[in-house]
């Protein structure tokens, strides 16, 4: 996983906790499928996330 696909996924889940936080009463109908498509970026990075993770865990064994 590069540098900058760590600092992506900050901004993506920085950016989703921003609009859950502060979507009560100031929803808006463009957030829907801004969170969607959040939702998928940050699950394709989980995926080099778990990648990453599996990695390590061979590298300390």
């Amino acid at each position: 996983m590069t540098q900058e696909d760590v600092i992506r996924y900050l901004r993506l889940a920085a950016r989703k906790s921003y609009i859950l936080s502060h979507s009560g009463v100031d929803w808006k109908p463009e957030y829907g499928p801004e969170l969607e498509q959040l939702d998928q970026e940050i699950a394709s990075l989980r995926e080099a996330i778990e990648q990453e993770h599996k990695c390590r865990e061979k590298k300390e064994k």
